[in-house]
C-alpha cells in the first residue's frame, strides 16, 4: 500500500505472525501494542487486517476505535482509501459502493464495512455490551484502547473467535490516564506474565499473548532529544525532532500530555481534594501543651471491611471545643481491640463505646458487653449524621486534635460516598485504611449527644 514497514513495525509483524509448529496457526492468540503517539500503529493494524481479509476467504474482521464515529472515519480514510489507492484495489468487491463511487466500501447505516471479492468483510464495531456477538470472527482489533473503561468489547468478541483456530485479537493504544482501567489492567497483567515467562526455560514458555511496549524510562530526561531518539521508534521515520520540540513547548502548561503522547508515560493519579480542607484541619490542631481534655472519654472502635486493620479512638470534652479527638491504637487484625479498651478504661475511665452497627466492629458488641461496656451501635442514618456533624465542627473549629499522622492519613484519603440524600466517609481509590477516622468521629457524635444543651463554647473558652 505504498508504506513499507519501519523497523519496529517489521519486528512486530514478525512476532505477531509466529507460527505454532504443531498446528500451523498463529502462535499468539492476542497481541497488545502500547506505544507513544506517531509510531505507526495504524499502519501496522491496517496491514494486519488487510492480510487477513486477502488470504482468508469469507473472513470476518472487526475494528473499533474510541467510538463508532471515529471507527467509521478511520475505516474510510485510514483503511479503505490506502487500499483503494494501491494495486490491492483489484481485490475489493466492486459490486459494493457503486452508488457512492467508492468500490468495496459500504456506507449503509449499521452495515459500514470494506467488502472483498473473496467474501471477506472488514467491519467496524460500536462500544456496547452486544457488540461482536454473531457470526464467527477471524480477527478483532481494538484500537485506541485507552478510551475504554472496561472490557466489554473484548468480552463480546472472544466468544465469536473461540471456534476459529487461527483467530487473533489485537489491542493497540497510546498510554492512557486514570480512567483507562481496561488498558492499564491488560498492560500490567501482560508485563507480569512476560516477566514470569522470561524466568522459565524456553521449552516451558507457554504464553499466547505478545506484548510490544514502547516507553521511555521514568527517570529519563523528558526534555533531552537523546531520550526522544532512543525510545520513540517512529522518530526519524514518521515524525521529526522539530515536531517533538514544538509539542514540548505547546504542552508546557500541561506537561502530562506531552509525557503521555511522546514518552509513553502514564500520568500519576490525581489525588482528589480532601473532604475537609487541609488548612481547616490544621487550624483544629492543638500543640501538646494545649491539650487539656476533661471528664470521662467516649471510646470508639472500627474495623476495615476485610478485617485486616482495626483502630481504637476517643472523644472527650475540651475547653473551647466541642470535643478533643485522639487515636489511641491502629494495628493489624481484630484480636486486640476489646482487650485494649479494657486497659484504657482502667487507666482513664469511660464506659461508653461507639461503633458502626453496619460495619465490621459490630462483631465486638457482645464481647464488649461481657466486659460491662455500654455499647452504642450507630445505624446507617446515625453514621451519616456523625460524618456530617464531624465535618461541620471541623470547619468551625469546634474540634481539637493533636495532629496524629495516622488520623491525618485516614482523613485525607477518605472520600464522600452518597447514602440517599446524605453522605458518609469512604475509602478512596487508593483503598487506604480509614478505621482511624471512624474510631474518633463516632465517639464524637455520641459525646455531642451526651453534652446536648450543656455545651457552651463561649462559656468554656480558656
Amino acid at each position: 500500500m505504498g508504506e513499507p514497514f519501519i523497523p519496529w513495525q517489521r519486528d512486530a509483524a514478525d512476532i505477531i505472525g509466529e507460527i505454532d509448529p504443531h498446528t500451523g496457526d498463529p502462535w499468539y492468540q492476542e497481541y497488545l501494542i502500547v506505544g507513544e503517539r506517531q509510531i505507526g500503529k495504524t499502519t501496522l493494524v491496517r496491514a494486519k487486517l488487510t492480510d487477513r481479509c486477502l488470504f482468508t476467504p469469507r473472513a470476518t474482521v472487526r475494528y473499533t476505535a474510541q467510538n463508532r464515529t471515529m471507527a467509521l472515519m478511520r475505516l474510510e480514510t485510514d483503511m479503505w482509501f490506502p487500499i483503494s489507492a494501491s494495486p490491492l484495489r483489484s481485490f475489493l468487491d466492486f459490486n459494493v459502493g457503486k452508488r457512492s463511487k467508492k468500490p468495496g466500501l459500504s456506507g449503509k447505516g449499521g452495515q459500514e464495512h470494506i467488502a472483498f471479492a473473496n467474501g471477506a468483510g472488514w467491519w467496524i464495531d460500536s462500544v456496547k455490551a452486544t457488540s461482536g456477538h454473531g457470526p464467527k470472527l477471524h480477527e478483532a482489533a481494538i484500537d485506541e484502547a485507552f478510551a475504554h473503561s472496561d472490557a466489554r468489547l473484548e468480552q463480546s468478541a472472544r466468544p465469536a473467535m473461540n471456534n476459529v483456530a487461527a483467530s487473533q485479537l489485537g489491542v493497540m493504544s497510546a498510554a492512557g490516564d486514570a480512567s483507562s482501567t481496561y488498558l492499564r489492567d491488560k498492560l500490567d497483567t501482560a508485563i507480569a506474565r512476560l516477566e514470569l515467562e522470561q524466568s522459565r526455560p524456553m521449552h516451558e514458555r507457554t504464553s499466547r499473548t505478545a506484548l510490544i511496549h514502547y516507553a521511555a524510562p521514568r527517570d529519563a530526561d523528558r526534555e533531552d532529544p537523546n531520550t526522544w531518539w532512543t525510545y520513540h521508534p517512529g522518530l526519524g521515520y514518521l515524525t521529526t525532532e522539530a515536531k517533538f520540540q514544538g509539542a514540548l513547548e505547546g504542552f508546557a502548561a500541561n506537561p502530562e500530555e506531552f509525557d503521555r503522547g511522546y514518552l509513553g508515560w502514564w500520568p500519576a493519579a490525581k489525588v482528589p481534594d480532601p473532604v475537609i480542607p487541609r488548612l481547616a484541619w490544621a487550624d483544629d490542631k492543638l500543640d501538646e501543651d494545649e491539650i487539656d481534655w476533661r471528664g470521662e472519654p467516649v471510646w470508639g472502635v472500627d474495623v476495615s471491611p476485610d478485617r485486616d486493620w482495626s483502630a481504637v479512638g476517643m472523644a472527650a470534652r475540651h475547653p473551647g471545643r466541642r470535643a478533643y479527638l485522639e487515636v489511641l491504637d491502629h494495628e493489624q487484625g481484630t484480636h486486640w481491640p476489646v482487650r485494649r479498651l479494657v486497659q484504657l478504661r482502667a487507666q482513664f475511665g469511660g464506659n461508653v463505646v461507639a461503633l458502626d452497627g453496619s460495619g465490621g466492629a459490630g462483631a465486638f458488641e457482645q464481647d464488649l458487653k461481657d466486659e460491662d461496656f455500654d455499647v452504642v451501635r450507630l445505624n446507617t442514618g446515625e453514621k451519616a449524621d456523625a460524618c456530617g456533624a464531624f465535618y461541620d465542627d471541623a470547619l468551625t473549629k469546634l474540634l481539637a486534635h493533636g495532629g496524629d499522622p495516622v488520623l491525618n492519613a485516614a482523613l485525607f484519603s477518605a472520600v464522600k460516598h452518597r447514602v440517599a440524600d446524605r453522605w458518609v466517609f469512604s475509602r478512596g481509590r487508593s483503598l487506604q485504611d480509614i478505621t482511624a477516622l471512624y474510631a474518633v468521629l463516632l465517639p464524637r457524635y455520641v459525646l455531642a449527644r451526651q453534652l446536648g444543651d450543656d455545651y457552651d463554647p463561649d462559656g468554656s473558652t480558656l
